[in-house]
């Protein structure tokens, strides 16, 4: 029988150096040993997240969720007025986190899978915000956002602009320095492709000074502290050891190889899956995929009947919930993924639709 195979959005495929990786024993983390660690992780995220400059990096034990509320609660005072670009679930997340958390909230709300233009941001100039809250990657429905848009009207409009990159770093093209992004947010299941545990908050020179100046308002998520712990390679609160040993080697071998290499492996395969999709009964619900994941629609047969045939048989996708529970599932391109991968994924999906009569037999 064949592994099981994960093509989800994070969780991910594990190679087989990060597992050796994660079997090492387990060492002390008030040591000068586990401080060298750290900071050469800062150093080394510092690089592949394009932050040239004066940019400071926060690591979190916790999910990206913790790294978006602690950003809402570090550089945002209560009452402050924020725009949240809102195009699915983890632009309500943002929504819900901040409005949470007193602050006024306007959305920019999009349909799922619609692109982010010029006109949705137009009527907002002006409009005395504190701040712009933004997916890079909506990853419930595989849409990619324009940050340079995004980056030009907060320029102009003197907004902090705080982007979770959670589903893109590392899948497509990204710069903190270049765009002039205040925060962004990134964690480690995702095209790092280590196990879930770690998020990290990069912050510019102004959103550092924000943190210093804005009222604490929550004990774990106060960034102040990890700021000024990480000064000497440490976190305020005992973080996932093992997962930081395991965060040095990745990116050592991100170093080696690239950052570029990496995102053109994640595009090559996603390109892959979808060339070899042809033919076959389903659309792309968005125009501006992401590399990270491809939303399907299929055309006669409900989401929920491809996800569980196809976990079957050991093939895991992405189903989605809320309005798009019914309408699409999604396939992830990030992990340690082939191309013959893809080709199980799709023939699998073949027949799944022969199944259901929505394609011919493989005799005719």
């Amino acid at each position: 029988m064949l592994p099981p195979v994960l093509f989800t959005p994070g969780p991910v495929v594990l190679d087989g150096a990060t597992l050796r990786d994660g079997a090492e024993p387990m060492i002390y983390h008030r040591t000068p040993e586990f401080s060298a660690c750290v900071r050469h992780c800062e150093e080394l995220l510092k690089a592949a997240l394009g932050a040239h400059g004066e940019e400071r990096i926060a690591i979190i034990t916790g999910s990206g969720t913790a790294a978006m509320e602690a950003c809402v609660l570090n550089l945002f005072a209560a009452g402050e007025r924020v725009l949240v670009v809102n195009g699915g679930d983890f632009g309500q997340r943002f929504v819900e986190i901040a409005a949470l958390h007193d602050l006024h909230v306007t959305e920019i709300k999009l349909a799922p899978g619609q692109s982010l233009t010029a006109s949705h941001l137009a009527p907002h100039r002006r409009g005395g915000f504190r701040g712009l809250l933004i997916n890079h990657h909506e990853t419930s429905t595989g849409t990619l956002y324009d940050l340079s848009l995004v980056a030009s009207f907060c320029r102009d409009e003197a907004l902090l602009l705080i982007v979770d990159a959670i589903g893109s770093f590392l899948a497509d093209p990204l710069s903190m320095s270049e765009l002039g992004l205040d925060a962004l947010i990134v964690s480690s299941q995702k095209a790092l492709a280590l196990p879930p545990g770690l998020s990290f908050v990069a912050l510019s020179a102004r959103a550092q000074a924000c943190v210093q100046s804005v009222p604490v308002r929550s004990f774990y998520l106060d960034l102040k502290r990890y700021l000024a712990d990480a000064t000497r390679g440490q976190t305020p609160f005992t973080p996932a050891v093992g997962l930081v040993r395991q965060l040095e080697r990745r990116l050592e071998r991100l170093h080696g190889g690239g950052v570029a290499a990496q995102i053109e492996a994640v595009r090559t395969r996603a390109l892959d899956f979808r060339r070899k999709l042809s033919g076959l009964p389903f659309d792309l619900l968005t125009s501006t995929p992401s590399n990270a994941v491809t939303p399907l629609v299929p055309r006669g047969v409900a989401p929920a009947r491809y996800v569980s045939a196809l976990a079957a048989q050991g093939l895991f996708v992405c189903p989605n919930g809320g309005e798009l529970r019914d309408r699409i599932f999604r396939v992830g391109h990030l992990g340690d993924l082939s191309s013959e991968d893809n080709t199980r994924l799709v023939d699998a999906l073949r027949a799944i639709g022969q199944h259901y009569g929505l394609l011919g037999t493989s005799e005719e």
